[in-house]
């Protein structure tokens, strides 16, 4: 018994689906865990380059277009020392799933590390934060207090004939937490690397209670010395009405919002981080409808006039086929970001079927002869509230020869709304994009 409960405390489950360079993270002599290095998880090159892929096609259009993924209490992680106690209590309890969402009550809902989320596509990333009353600064952690009846481990354990020699409280903010100016540093850190030059990040401050505005203004020191002038402040406006280009060309990379008011009003200076939030609606699976309808908690309307952002990563496809800009998950792995691909076809684009861009009978892309007579996805209106495709079956030609009507111009989706849009209006039939190559640049 007491063997098979050490055996299932450092156990890294299969269902993770990650591969990674391991390390051992212990609370006590008995709860271990196995989490990934940072910086070594295996990122699969097709989701990333389509995901990349898709980055390019929303550059030149304003951020409330862009969908950027997302995830839920990012940087409470086991990566970092945040709820590595799950596994052996799961085995002290019989083997129950912890793996639901908050379920130990310590906030962890991811297994690596934030550096990690934003290396295999993650966008948008989630900090939980408090003031920490004992070294008087902003700390990130989700609960000042264990949640999960700590007690009840002891006791189980203890009838066991099981001495764990743990620290409670650290399922709490008492004894696992990190700095403010840590984990931002590890978001700049990823960002100013040469092959993220073009990137551009939201940090979502989960603000757990209302700060003074002196707290308010250490805080905005702390942004400060960190991201300097790659801050997007909230005295720059909203980022909503901005092209990513021009916010990559001012290099402008980071935003930050928040759920509490107190922000807007530092002791001393100006406002950094946006009050309310970029997105307005927060749901789950049971408020949403899908495509067609992609309303949202009864609005049928937020499409290219908000943010929404989906909290539960059971529906990330449908999600991503509404065009949702901030799609959320639990534990996301690399093998989860395959379902926020909307344009490429699996094992696509290669270049053995031809060289031009062209919409397949699914609504995946890939490469065909450029020769080959199609139809052409032809767009009447842009990224207004609905994106209007005109498609005429009965005018084909080769790619170069894009025949679109008065009025129109041949185009290509850059989101998954209007790729699902188009899919639409050309009755499930091979199209023409006015899309680039990638294995031509």
């Amino acid at each position: 018994c007491v063997f098979s409960l050490i055996s299932a405390s450092y156990a890294f489950k299969k269902s993770h689906r990650v591969s990674c360079t391991h390390k051992k993270l212990c609370n006590g002599n008995l709860m271990c865990a196995l989490v990934c290095e940072k910086g070594t998880v295996d990122v699969d090159e097709w989701t990333s380059n389509a995901l990349q892929y898709q980055r390019g096609l929303q550059f030149n259009e304003e951020l409330i277009y862009s969908q950027l993924p997302s995830t839920h209490n990012s940087a409470i992680n086991e990566a970092d020392g945040f709820g590595i106690e799950k596994y052996f209590i799961s085995a002290l309890q019989g083997g129950s799933d912890l793996d639901e969402g908050d379920d130990i009550g310590e906030g962890v809902c991811q297994y690596l590390s934030m550096t990690d989320q934003l290396r295999i596509g993650i966008r948008h990333l989630e900090i939980d934060i408090w003031w920490g009353p004992v070294n008087r600064e902003i700390e990130v952690c989700h609960s000042p207090v264990p949640l999960y009846p700590v007690g009840n481990i002891s006791r189980t354990a203890s009838a066991a004939g099981l001495d764990l020699e743990w620290q409670p409280l650290n399922m709490s903010c008492v004894g696992t937490k990190r700095t403010f100016e840590e984990v931002l540093r590890e978001v700049k850190q990823w960002l100013v690397l040469p092959e993220n030059s073009q990137e551009v990040v939201v940090l979502f401050l989960d603000t757990k209670f209302r700060l003074t505005p002196e707290q308010v203004t250490q805080g905005n020191e702390v942004i400060r010395k960190v991201f300097g002038s790659l801050l997007w402040a909230y005295t720059d406006g909203s980022p909503l009405t901005h092209t990513v280009r021009e916010m990559v060309t001012r290099n402008k990379r980071v935003v930050i919002e928040n759920n509490k008011d107190s922000w807007l009003s530092p002791a001393v200076g100006q406002p950094l981080v946006f009050y309310p939030t970029l997105w307005t609606h927060q749901f789950g699976a049971s408020s949403f409808q899908e495509f067609p309808s992609c309303v949202v908690e009864g609005d049928s309307s937020w499409f290219g006039s908000q943010w929404v952002r989906a909290l539960d990563g059971s529906f990330l496809e449908a999600a991503s086929r509404c065009g949702v800009q901030l799609a959320s998950s639990d534990y996301v792995n690399p093998d989860d970001m395959q379902l926020l691909v909307w344009s490429w076809q699996q094992g696509q684009p290669k270049g053995d079927g031809g060289d031009c861009v062209a919409m397949g009978p699914a609504g995946r892309w890939l490469l065909l002869d450029c020769e080959e007579q199609l139809p052409y996805a032809c767009l009447t209106a842009g990224n207004s509230s609905k994106p209007q495709w005109a498609v005429d079956l009965s005018v084909v030609g080769g790619w170069g020869s894009s025949r679109c009507g008065s009025g129109s111009e041949f185009a290509a989706p850059s989101n998954g709304y209007s790729n699902a849009l188009l899919l639409n209006a050309g009755f499930a039939q091979k199209l023409w994009l006015n899309a680039v190559n990638p294995l031509a640049i």
